[in-house]
């Protein structure tokens, strides 16, 4: 496992980049777009440096006036985050990727919201934060579910006639407990000592 590749990808703005090239084709200034966010100079160097690292490529090019206009999309088995890119990583590089996966949800969120007609009461199927408890079995079978439902979506990423987007935004993980939920010892039953 390459760690550049992974540094590449799990960067607050080009993590942002990749996703949306993988959902689509586009040129930078449908990205500035999307990522409204993102200075435009930011914009440019992260799709410069994903280009330059093999994540993403040009699919074609159209001249308008004196200048080419590139188009991209990520590269599918490039893109994608594995457990092993993510094991290759310092935490702070770690942090820095789910900080950027969040600032695009709420991108998402209030670039939604702000759309007319938006009817966002209705339409969110469910935001929810749940700490659960698994034993390591239970566990093996929830991430095999959630995989199941994450490549239910990978296999509707095309636009189809009848078909509405729907933007699935999942992470699971241990939770360490703060002070503010109380002492994780005294879920555990208490054992009986002669």
């Amino acid at each position: 496992m390459d760690p550049r590749r992974s540094r590449l990808l799990l960067h607050p703005v080009r993590i942002r980049v990749s996703l949306v090239l993988a959902q689509s084709e586009m040129n930078v200034k449908q990205l500035a777009k999307v990522l409204d966010d993102v200075p435009q100079a930011s914009l440019y160097r992260a799709v410069s440096e994903l280009l330059d690292g093999g994540i993403i490529e040009v699919t074609r090019e159209e001249r308008r006036g004196g200048a080419i206009e590139r188009y991209f999309r990520a590269i599918e088995e490039e893109s994608f985050i594995s457990r092993q890119d993510i094991g290759s990583l310092a935490p702070a590089e770690f942090i820095a990727g789910i900080e950027g996966l969040n600032r695009m949800l709420a991108a998402d969120a209030a670039r939604y919201i702000a759309a007319e007609g938006a009817d966002w009461v209705s339409d969110f199927t469910r935001v929810a934060r749940q700490v659960a408890y698994f034993t390591p079995d239970e566990r093996v079978e929830v991430e095999a579910q959630l995989n199941a439902l994450i490549a239910r979506f990978e296999a509707a990423a095309e636009r189809r006639p009848g078909t509405e987007p729907t933007l699935l935004n999942v992470t699971a993980f241990p939770y360490v407990a703060t002070e503010h939920d109380g002492d994780a010892s005294e879920a555990e039953p208490a054992s009986a000592h002669p």
